[in-house]
């Protein structure tokens, strides 16, 4: 007798996924038109791949519900394996005819009329891509051969600027009250248009429970002011406790940002507890200041580690693991170069003074412009500085993070980025403020095509995989305060 085997029978869009996304991402995976999709979705019954293991069976429908579709595993009783496309059998007439009366539909009903050759060997072909990776993660084995991932961002600045300046004017009219709600209108923009592997992010908070956590934010914010008008002592006590309930703070606002972000249906999660955020938010920084900033450089690693490190992809954690001298190398740059303008500025300052005062002592009012250029040059170096502080920190983010054996990568330059910043500050001063949406587009644009994903091996194997976690693992009764703190 031959083993069990099971076909994969198409259902329909999983409740709650957007329809047209699932269908086109469904279309993609199979390398079907949409009218060809759409008419597996509208028939009867659809069978997708028939006789595989119970084991590859159930991998295909996990695959199939990370892109929001439905699909069952169901057995059969059939000696030979079957193709995503039944090959047409002219001495089986008549279960042609009972699947036609029966109103099933199967991918020959929708690829063009070929022989019975090239059927096979168009559905073997149309299925190669999404069968590969569940029949190596069946067989134990991982290909090593890496593909490089690339992040993009699709928004563009004037969409952007429309759900922008209605935030803006709602939060206005409804005091603040509504910025719960353009919070999670601003998220869900960005990450919906951000792209790896061709699949984008997902953010699902609930306004409700950010608004929450903005009147506690509220609420510290005005006992912290006013506690300093009513008496010292009790301003001091209202710091300190503010200290103390900040690694709280932290903590859940992670927890709920991670649990309302997704990437191909599967939930992010936040694993750090408070003992851990007290370390490295307030325990390694005083350190850092009692050692006069020869431990800063701890301090930045401690953080990005417990940050990462907490984080996970379903139940994969990250890993972000790099040698301090890294962030020591960025320390030592930041303090050469600081001293290398501040003595050129203060003899640059010292010739433009004598020049204002004039050798015989009198004050030269034309001397007054050489100020300009010392301005200019001042914010020129700020700027530079801030811009390779930002990019230094971000390349040694994403270059020593993984995600199991996935290799972050990030290209992040100084130049491009201070074209970035500089562009973007004049655009908003020039514009009193209203190229802020147009900037931030320009932004997200830039980390995109400056970070990607090396994946080793299949990641739809990968995703598979971890879909089914995701689907195994209890949700839980959510934390009592499953609020969004942070503004």
């Amino acid at each position: 007798m031959s083993n069990p085997q099971f076909e994969v029978v198409l259902k329909g869009v999983l409740a709650g996924a957007d329809e047209a996304k699932a269908k086109a991402d469904f279309a993609a995976l199979f390398s079907l038109d949409a009218d060809k999709a759409e008419r597996l979705f509208s028939a009867k019954r659809a069978v997708l791949k028939s006789g595989i293991t119970l084991d590859l069976a159930n991998k295909y429908v996990a695959r199939l519900a990370g892109i929001g579709v439905e699909a069952v595993a169901e057995a059969i009783a059939v000696e030979e394996p079957l193709s995503l496309v039944p090959i047409d059998n002219p001495s089986n007439e008549g279960a042609s005819e009972n699947q036609a009366s029966s109103q099933e539909a199967s991918a020959d009903e929708v690829a063009p009329s070929v022989s019975t050759s090239q059927t096979s060997l168009e559905a073997d072909t149309r299925a190669e891509r999404f069968q590969s990776g569940f029949e190596s993660a069946q067989s134990g084995t991982d290909s090593q051969q890496k593909h490089r991932h690339q992040f993009l961002f699709s928004g563009v600045g004037f969409e952007y600027f429309k759900i922008w300046i209605v935030n803006i004017l709602l939060s206005i009219v409804t005091i603040g009250i509504y910025s719960a709600w353009a919070k999670v209108r601003n998220k869900q923009y960005f990450y919906g248009n951000t792209h790896i592997a061709d699949a984008t992010f997902e953010y699902t908070a609930e306004p409700i429970k950010i608004l929450k956590g903005r009147l506690i934010a509220f609420a510290l914010y005005v006992a912290l002011a006013f506690s300093g008008h009513i008496s010292p002592i009790l301003s001091l006590v209202v710091s300190i406790l503010f200290l103390v309930f900040l690694p709280w703070i932290i903590v859940n606002s992670l927890k709920f940002n991670a649990r309302h972000t997704s990437y191909r249906n599967i939930p992010f999660r936040f694993h750090g507890t408070i003992g851990g955020a007290l370390k490295v938010f307030i325990g390694w920084p005083i350190l850092g200041i009692l050692s006069l900033g020869i431990l800063f450089p701890f301090v930045w690693k401690k953080q990005t580690q417990y940050i990462t490190n907490n984080h996970s992809y379903s139940a994969e954690p990250f890993v972000f693991d790099v040698h301090v001298k890294e962030y020591y190398k960025m320390l030592l740059i930041l303090i050469g170069a600081t001293v290398v303008f501040a003595i050129v500025f203060a003899m640059v300052v010292g010739g433009s003074v004598m020049a204002m005062v004039g050798m015989g002592g009198d004050f030269d009012p034309a001397a007054v412009l050489t100020v300009i250029p010392i301005i200019l040059g001042y914010l020129a170096f700020y700027f530079a500085l801030g811009a390779y502080v930002v990019v230094a920190m971000a390349n040694i983010h994403w270059n020593n993070t993984k995600l199991q054996n996935h290799q972050f990568e990030s290209d992040w330059a100084v130049l491009s980025y201070l074209g970035l910043i500089v562009t973007n500050t004049l655009g908003i001063l020039l514009t009193l403020g209203l190229f802020i949406p147009f900037a931030k587009v320009r932004a997200a644009a830039y980390k995109a095509n400056h970070t990607a994903l090396v994946v080793a091996g299949d990641l739809d194997g990968f995703i598979a995989n971890k879909l089914e976690e995701s689907n195994s693992l209890a949700e839980g009764v959510h934390d009592l305060f499953d609020i969004d703190i942070s503004i």
